[in-house]
């Protein structure tokens, strides 16, 4: 089974490699069940949200607010899933994977593997899944350059995705303390560990940040997610509500409000928010979102033919 799973891991490898153009001289040595490393030693949740605090403090003289980033895909939008009223567009999915997979690039042509060539296979590895490959070549990415944010962003949303938010958790604190420009996104996906590890810690956190931040539309629909892991549907209501005021454009907003009215039986509203996000995914010729446009339009049928 191993040997199977690593034919499969080499292949799907030479494909990424093929579609960018790469050589095939480089080479991927897996080295299966390696011996763990020393215990790591990772930052406390006390210490992130400290830091969270410290990077949302601006000079009230220059009304600074936050601006949302944009990622180098901006058509993109994180991954979700949807039963019957159930999703969060907001966090990560996470998936269990077999760890104790090192991988080496080698390179015999030449003595440097481009960076760019670097960040693209790791980038490609984690779309088709294969995120231990993904995860150790950012690791060599960053051993040469330790200061390269985009590897260390990327290796974090890796690490989340997988469920490893401890590193991950590491990782975005690393960026916080940095001179990092694009904080707002290192903020969401900290928020999303957050409340996924603890909704009503993260509830007292987030409460008290937007009321610090009052026109952060990000730190509003983060509390709204937390009520609504703890079923509270009516503070998730009120909460997205005041984020969508702030944030009118955000179609993951009103999809995550649609499926709290839903799973609230709030049915009326849910169709009208279901309904307002299908005209927008088609009006904007959003084919590569990952909202679920096929089951968005069948919850709109559902509740149609219930009302």
């Amino acid at each position: 089974m191993l040997k199977r799973q690593n034919q499969i891991l080499q292949k799907n490898l030479k494909k990424i490699l093929a579609k960018n153009s790469l050589s095939l001289s480089f080479a991927l040595l897996l080295f299966i069940n390696s011996k763990p490393s020393h215990c790591e030693e990772f930052v406390s949740t006390n210490e992130i949200v400290k830091q969270i605090e410290k990077s949302l403090i601006f000079d009230k003289e220059s009304k600074q607010k936050i601006d949302v980033y944009k990622s180098r895909d901006s058509n993109k939008v994180s991954d979700i899933s949807i039963e019957a009223g159930k999703s969060s567009v907001l966090t990560i999915n996470e998936s269990n994977l077999n760890s104790g997979i090192e991988i080496v690039v080698v390179d015999n042509k030449k003595e440097n593997f481009d960076l760019k060539e670097k960040e693209k296979l790791a980038y490609n590895s984690a779309m088709i899944g294969q995120y231990e490959v993904s995860i150790q070549i950012f690791k060599q990415i960053l051993k040469e350059q330790p200061t390269n944010t985009y590897a260390k962003f990327s290796l974090a949303t890796v690490y989340q995705k997988i469920g490893q938010s401890r590193q991950a958790k590491d990782l975005y604190h690393q960026l916080l303390k940095s001179d990092y420009e694009n904080k707002e996104e290192v903020l969401s996906n900290l928020f999303a560990i957050l409340v996924e590890e603890s909704p009503r810690d993260s509830i007292y956190l987030l409460t008290r940040l937007s009321v610090q931040n009052p026109d952060s539309s990000t730190i509003l629909a983060h509390t709204a997610l937390a009520y609504d892991k703890i079923k509270n549907y009516d503070k998730a209501i009120s909460f997205f509500s005041k984020a969508i005021s702030l944030d009118d454009s955000n179609i993951s907003y009103k999809f995550n409000l649609a499926i709290i009215y839903d799973k609230a039986e709030k049915l009326e509203k849910a169709l009208e928010l279901y309904s307002e996000v299908a005209k927008s995914y088609f009006n904007n010729n959003n084919l590569n979102t990952a909202i679920p446009i096929e089951i968005v339009q069948k919850r709109i049928e559902t509740i149609r033919n219930k009302l």
